[in-house]
Parts: structure tokens; C-alpha cells; sequence
């Protein structure tokens, strides 16, 4: 068995956004608090964190991680790469480095923002211990497979991932047919939901709830929400076996 934890479940602005007033950013219910999107998943062998945006270091904190054994990437947008300056601390025992994989547009991007990692100027502070490599194929970590998921985020290719019978995307508005092929027989699918009504680049929620029922998945959660609808509204929407998730979630899960 392994364990997934909701670090976040919000959007580029997060929820509250800074300076909004709307009933949901003003709300009173912790479910409608949302750091930026991001998982944590647990095994009796280490830690993998999908995404590592904005508020890692706040994510890290709260939910006591300590280690992390990989970092795995959907793609190189500021709400899911910045915190990667916070793996420092995770990678300062002797002969850590974290494997930190994405696809080649990612990987590349990363380069590019964080050169300073790779080509540093002088010593002195400490620099994050972290291996990059591009994800072509299938990933084996922990002797487990994840297949990689590619989706689009409006025309950027980007990355879901798959762990056994789990399934993880976010910011994504298509999933090719050979994607939707590999999303079979799941107990649980991860979505994002965006808001009620389209967007150009993300699902809006009535698009990822018609693709859940397609996906056909024994339970849905959704991800990536803005501040349009509150966590109770958009449960009273769904279907028994679909659900918003929230920061904090834990989900026990095969893989």
C-alpha cells in the first residue's frame, strides 16, 4: 500500500488570492484554503513529490516531510517548478542528491531559470543536490513502475502520471486518445477542475467530470481549482463517487 497526501489544491494564485474579497477567498472553511497544486506520495521505501511550486517550502512544513526520494514534474509553469530552491534542505545529508525528472521542454526550462544550480559562480550558501533527467518512457523507482501520462495544457505537451491503479493530472485541456487508453481499470483519478465555466488552457468542471465518467475511475478527485465555487457548492454538483479534494487530503491507494 502506499499513501497520497492533497499538499495543494489550487491554482497559480492560490486561495485566498491576495487583495480578492469573494465569499470563498473570505470563506471560514479550511477546505476552501488552497496552496498551489502539488502531491506527496508515501511508501515504506521513501517519498515522491509530484510538482514542487510556490508554496513547497509551506507544504513541507506543514505535512513533516524529510526526506524526499524524487521529484516528478508535469511541466515547468512558476506554480509547479519555483520551489525547487527548497529541495536544499531535503539534500544536505551526506551523498544525497534528489532525482528531479521531467519531459524535455521541462527539464530544459528548468536549466534555463535555475542556472545557478547548474553552473554556479562561487561557493558558499549551498546549492540543492538534484539530478535531472528527461522522462522518455516508463519510470521505475522503488522497483514500481509509473507510466507517464501526456496530456495537453492548451498547446503545451505536459505530463500526468499513472501508479498502479492511481491516476494524477492537472492543468490539463485534452487527453489524446493514447493517453485516455492507458487510464483504464483505476480505483481513483486525480483531475484538475478549473471553474465552472471554459477555459482555454484547463478543464472547466463540467469538461472533467463528463472525461471522469468516460475514464470510468471507482472514485474522482479534483484538483486545481480557482476561487469561482467553494468546496461545499462543488460537492452538492457531483456524482456519489466524484469529490473535490482538499489541501491536507490523505488517500490510501495500491501501487
Amino acid at each position: 500500500m502506499a499513501k497520497l497526501i492533497f499538499l495543494g489544491t489550487g491554482t497559480s494564485d492560490g486561495i485566498p488570492q491576495i487583495g480578492c474579497k469573494c465569499s470563498v477567498c473570505k470563506s471560514k472553511d479550511k477546505k476552501d484554503k488552497r496552496l498551489r497544486t502539488s502531491i506527496l506520495i508515501k511508501t515504506g521505501d521513501g517519498n515522491i513529490v509530484i510538482d514542487s511550486g510556490i508554496d513547497f517550502r509551506q507544504q513541507a512544513l506543514q505535512n513533516n516531510i524529510k526526506s524526499i526520494e524524487a521529484v516528478l514534474f508535469t511541466h515547468y509553469h512558476t506554480d509547479h517548478i519555483e520551489g525547487i530552491t527548497e529541495l536544499r534542505p531535503l539534500s544536505r545529508f551526506p551523498g544525497k542528491t534528489i532525482p528531479c525528472m521531467g519531459n524535455k521542454k521541462t527539464i530544459r526550462e528548468i536549466k534555463k531559470r535555475f542556472n545557478y544550480i547548474f553552473s554556479p559562480l562561487q561557493k558558499g550558501g549551498g546549492l540543492p543536490q538534484i539530478k535531472l533527467s528527461k522522462i522518455k518512457n516508463d519510470i521505475v523507482i522503488f522497483n514500481k513502475k509509473i507510466i507517464p501520462l501526456p496530456v495537453k495544457h492548451g498547446i503545451l505537451p505536459i505530463l500526468g502520471f499513472r501508479f498502479g491503479n492511481l491516476a494524477y493530472i492537472t492543468d490539463a485541456s485534452l487527453i489524446p486518445e493514447s493517453t485516455m487508453e492507458k487510464l483504464n481499470n483505476l480505483d481513483i483519478l486525480i483531475i484538475n477542475a478549473l471553474r465552472p465555466h471554459p477555459h482555454p488552457t484547463h478543464f472547466s468542471f463540467d469538461e472533467a467530470v463528463s472525461i471522469a465518467k468516460n475514464i470510468c475511475a471507482k472514485k474522482t478527485y479534483f484538483i486545481h481549482m480557482n476561487h469561482a465555487v467553494s468546496h461545499k457548492q462543488f460537492l452538492k454538483m457531483l456524482p456519489v463517487n466524484m469529490k473535490p479534494a482538499y489541501d491536507g487530503l490523505e488517500l490510501d491507494f495500491s501501487w
